[in-house]
């Protein structure tokens, strides 16, 4: 089989096993108390996949390329400082056009959902490349990766999914959304298939990896952690977050190097 039919088939499935993540949270009703804990879970997996997955690969990535710690660093903070510009443009933006300036709830959780979807689309280019990149190297190691996308990108779909519930956005505008999300990693690993192929890749991710580092972690730990406690100040969103962290470890250690 030729190795581009080859790749568009994993790149189906891993279209497929995304919109199964983005579809759980949105099945039935949710109470807002039911979907601020997948909100906790949310922000527990997404930590756990910045400091088990995402970090440890771009560092190692990093210094295949021939970038010393430091030099990463400084790019994982300006993914950091970007995220934060476009959320307090959005911020803005939405104080000055929305006629009901009372803050409310559904309002501030769209803006997190905006930035957040931001933020995750520059990780998810950034996987795009990562599976694109392995697949030059060979099927047998693309399906591999394959496998590790599925996984990584069910939760991240899921965790999207869960923000967008308790927001303002729209069903059809949000269904849009998940899709074009679902879409990112599959174009972009095609693209970098169809450019590089046959040329030698290994260290070129380094630090597109870190800046979507960045970007994942204000996301997690300025948007979704503090939602996370929002509603409950008790043990129960802790436990729950805790929860969400333990599961990527879990799959860390099952399937190490998901890149």
């Amino acid at each position: 089989m030729e190795p581009i039919v080859t790749y568009l088939l994993y790149a189906a499935l891993l279209f497929v096993i995304s919109l199964v993540g983005a579809y759980i949270p949105r099945y039935g009703s949710l109470k807002d108390s039911r979907a601020h804990m997948m909100i906790a879970l949310s922000a527990g997996i997404f930590l756990g996949l910045l400091f088990f997955m995402l970090l440890p690969e771009a560092i190692e990535e990093s210094e295949e390329g021939g970038w010393d710690v430091h030099e990463s660093m400084i790019v994982l903070v300006l993914g950091f400082i970007a995220i934060l510009i476009i959320d307090k443009v959005l911020s803005t933006h939405h104080h000055d056009t929305c006629e009901c300036h009372d803050h409310d709830d559904t309002h501030s959780h769209r803006l997190i959902t905006e930035s957040s979807f931001i933020g995750l689309a520059i990780h998810a280019a950034c996987d795009g490349l990562a599976l694109g990149a392995l697949f030059t190297t060979g099927a047998e190691i693309g399906f591999l990766a394959t496998v590790g996308l599925c996984i990584h990108k069910f939760v991240e779909l899921f965790s999207l999914s869960s923000t967008m519930v308790i927001s303002d956005i729209s069903k059809k505008h949000a269904v849009i959304d998940l899709v074009v999300f679902a879409l990112i990693t599959p174009i972009a690993g095609l693209l970098f298939f169809l450019l590089f192929d046959g040329m030698e890749v290994e260290g070129m991710l380094g630090l597109p990896l870190m800046f979507a580092s960045g970007t994942l972690m204000y996301v997690s730990v300025c948007e979704l952690l503090p939602e996370s406690f929002h509603r409950d100040k008790g043990l129960r969103p802790l436990l729950i977050v805790l929860a969400g962290i333990a599961i990527m470890l879990a799959l860390a250690l099952l399937f190490p190097h998901t890149h």
